[in-house]
């Protein structure tokens, strides 16, 4: 490795390390999602202006994230994981004292952001810290920290939510949500200095290519239409359980158990990753992941009780659980030199461009559905429509030939 920029420590951090950062900002994070949903509903705003609360988390990450990939290319990852915890932070302190629903549509935008900062630093340090089958298991491992966050979070808002008090419980969850990306700032500053790797560091000259030269392999485009798909079926589940499970009567602690299960599953699956990945290609687990969320989604509207949707939200943890995990580690491999980070960031707009467009669309849908159905049956056309593209795109993912055999075994 090259030289260190002056006044920076350049040690490769511990994969430990990464997945301790990761936890901590995913949990804040999640919390906020569910925290502002609960929070819209219980202001009495339309399923529109949830959507819309939901949409702005992924506005500007939309917008920016290629750019910001080419920022970690350039300058590492250190300041732009500063920058991000200090945005998400501004995110939190407004709604933890003045909880109102521009406090809401702020809290959404400025959390949103600076966790596309946070998020894309994480996944760049972790393709950084080994090659090949490592690579994809250290993405596994990444994975099941990003599933342990995802329980916690929701759950942990559900029960400030129910138990803080009258009046004081959605300020409590903002504001235990702040303290940890306080801690995850100053880990940052005080203890953890690492910076990942630079394009001067890895031997590479800046890359001056437009960002649609990334789409000229089959394989980088059949995996960014893999994302879409994925991220779809991944965002529906957490923007539609809380609005049914409210339909339903369910209170906010039982919908953080629905969330919850969910990534309890992804945990589970991820533990088992390792094996996985010695049976199966990436191509083979992504087009499971894409079966499996055809399957649940189908099913979904059809269940109207706190225990079927705990058991179909598991369910579909365990096929989502995979999908990260394989799409980063072909990511990796099949981006040109010196521009994963603009492959990430690239992939992050299609996510955020999912999260930008579906909660809002979703919404409108919803609200105009709702005045032709009533209960958990509201929301079927949606959920069947996604069941649909994602069959689609399953059969799709399974012909693919071109891309990573089944990682060899490693060591244990």
């Amino acid at each position: 490795m090259g030289g260190a920029a002056a006044g920076v420590s350049q040690h490769q951090p511990s994969l430990f390390t990464v997945i301790c950062l990761a936890v901590i900002g995913h949990t804040a994070f999640t919390a906020s999602r569910l925290t502002v949903s609960l929070a819209a509903i219980q202001m009495k705003a339309p399923t529109l202006t949830v959507g819309l609360l939901l949409s702005l988390y992924a506005l500007l990450p939309m917008l920016l994230s290629v750019h910001a990939g080419r920022w970690l290319d350039r300058v590492g990852t250190r300041v732009p994981m500063l920058t991000g915890t200090a945005v998400i932070g501004v995110g939190f302190a407004v709604p933890t004292v003045w909880l109102s629903m521009p406090a809401l549509f702020f809290n959404s935008l400025m959390v949103g952001t600076g966790f596309m900062l946070f998020h894309m630093s994480i996944q760049k340090l972790t393709g950084e810290l080994a090659d090949g089958p490592e690579r994809m298991r250290n993405f596994g491992y990444l994975a099941v920290g990003f599933s342990i966050s995802a329980f916690f979070g929701p759950i942990i808002a559900g029960q400030l939510i129910d138990h803080a008090g009258a009046g004081a419980s959605f300020g409590a969850s903002f504001g235990a949500s702040g303290l940890l990306i306080v801690l995850a700032f100053a880990l940052l500053r005080w203890r953890w200095t690492f910076s990942g790797q630079t394009l001067l560091e890895q031997g590479q000259p800046a890359q001056s290519g437009k960002v649609l030269d990334l789409l000229g392999t089959p394989q980088l485009r059949r995996l960014y239409l893999s994302v879409v798909l994925t991220s779809t079926a991944w965002d529906v589940h957490m923007f539609l359980t809380p609005i049914q499970g409210s339909k339903i009567g369910l209170s906010a602690s039982q919908i953080g158990v629905v969330l919850g299960a969910f990534a309890a599953a992804t945990f589970l699956v991820r533990m088992a990753l390792p094996l996985l990945v010695r049976r199966f290609s990436e191509w083979q687990l992504i087009g499971t992941v894409q079966l499996v969320a055809c399957g649940v989604y189908l099913a979904f509207p059809l269940v109207s009780t706190h225990y079927g949707l705990i058991v179909l939200s598991f369910v579909l943890g365990l096929g989502l659980g995979v999908g990260q995990p394989a799409v980063m580690s072909l990511l990796h491999q099949v981006s040109p030199p010196g521009r994963v980070g603009e492959a990430v960031g690239l992939r992050m707009t299609l996510i955020n461009g999912t999260q930008t467009v579906l909660p809002t669309a979703f919404g409108g849908i919803g609200s105009l559905l709702a005045v032709f159905f009533s209960g958990a049956l509201a929301y079927a056309p949606l959920y069947w429509a996604v069941a649909l593209m994602s069959g689609a795109g399953a059969l799709g993912s399974l012909r693919q030939k071109i891309g990573a055999p089944p990682a060899a075994p490693g060591p244990r």
